[in-house]
């Protein structure tokens, strides 16, 4: 009999099992996708908030890499996990039988508290679409009275998100106040070099880094300060850092105390061997990795060998985490930080090698794209 595999999500490591689905249901699979959305790419969403690009060059159409494959996509949202029956349960009641189960459910900011308008958190990558969408048909209106914008968050993403910003606004020849608050030392993460560098940038670009201060709650005209202080603004933008959606704790597996979905070296659930998630949303054999993309498209390949080994009943392979990796950090039209371990460059190449390999990642996974990505297939037996 076939094995039912269940995708859940069409994030950055399940995009490559879309990619090569068919080699999959060759193996005797019936697979069903499940995603609410199509695939947004993290890793050019701030230039589209700048401007660099429209938001459909940051797009990957999910039904046109399953159709013709054999596999199943429903636009849906899983809410449950019947593992007794083994079911995913879908937002509707509706049920979808599982042998195998693959969970790239992403991440979220915490929700800022209080109640008033409407915050654009920095993941889903849709929300940032939605918000240059507002930013530029207030630009279209009557009025002319500057954006103002609360950032909260000043690490590498709050950084970049202001700085786009101020590439958008400068791009239209529109004025935007702009703030970030920060709780504690901003780019404390970064090399302190490269820290200084983009702070420096931000003053240039004439745009505010506060701390420490903690923003408490949101209220209808703005945000709350610590110590009841009141600051006014039009849009306010949660990058206060990255969490397992609340799902992952609603599933019956072992989480860690983030929340995140314990897996074993081969990706596996430290409590259920016939599920496997990746990304984001899980914390690799018992330790948090960093909750960057490039961690998901590495496991990639791996997730996809070891659902092919589960298949065919051969032996997994593991997945070894790289210890440093290449970070890009985009400043708009001219420039960028490039990070690697201690070492660091600013300067208008660095964005030439963003935007090569953030546009080689997208368009492999375009429609009759003949970029090949990497397979871990071919190391394991048939």
């Amino acid at each position: 009999m076939s094995k039912r595999i269940v995708l859940v999500g069409a994030g950055h490591a399940h995009l490559h099992i879309l990619k090569n689905i068919g080699a999959l249901v060759r193996l005797g699979a019936e697979v069903t996708v499940v995603a609410q959305d199509d695939f947004w790419y993290s890793g050019m969403a701030t230039g589209m908030l700048g401007g660099l690009f429209p938001p459909e060059a940051d797009h990957v159409n999910v039904s046109a890499l399953v159709n013709g494959t054999g596999a199943t996509l429903h636009r849906g949202t899983m809410i449950a996990l019947d593992r007794s029956a083994r079911e995913v349960v879908l937002e509707g009641g509706r049920r979808i039988g599982a042998d195998l189960l693959s969970l790239n459910l992403g991440s979220v900011p915490p929700p800022l508290p209080g109640m008033g308008q409407s915050v654009y958190a920095v993941k889903p990558v849709r929300s940032l679409v939605e918000l240059r969408q507002r930013i530029e048909e207030y630009w279209r209106g009557a009025d002319t009275d500057p954006l103002r914008v609360a950032v909260v968050g000043g690490g590498v993403t709050g950084i970049e998100i202001a700085a786009n910003l101020r590439a958008l606004s400068d791009r239209h020849g529109h004025c935007m106040d702009i703030t970030v608050y920060s709780r504690s030392e901003p780019l404390r993460r970064i090399p302190r070099g490269a820290a200084a560098a983009l702070l420096r940038h931000l003053r240039t670009a004439n745009i505010d880094v506060r701390w420490p201060v903690a923003v408490t709650s949101i209220k209808e005209c703005g945000v709350l300060l610590d110590g009841g202080t009141p600051q006014d603004c039009d849009i306010i933008i949660n990058a206060t850092g990255l969490m397992p959606p609340d799902l992952t704790a609603r599933l019956g597996l072992p989480v860690d105390g983030d929340g995140a979905l314990i897996v074993d070296r081969f990706l596996r659930s430290a409590g259920d061997t016939s599920v496997f998630a990746v990304g984001d949303c899980v914390a690799f054999d018992g330790r948090s990795l960093p909750r960057a993309g490039v961690y998901a498209v590495r496991q990639a390949p791996i997730l996809f060998a070891n659902l092919a080994a589960a298949l065919s009943g051969t032996p997994p392979i593991p997945f070894v985490p790289q210890r440093r990796f290449l970070a890009i950090i985009g400043l708009g039209h001219r420039s960028a930080v490039m990070i690697r371990g201690p070492v660091w460059f600013k300067g208008p190449p660095a964005l030439w090698l963003k935007r090569w390999i953030d546009q080689r990642f997208v368009d492999g996974y375009r429609p009759g794209s003949k970029t090949t990505h990497h397979s871990a297939l071919n190391q394991m037996s048939p």
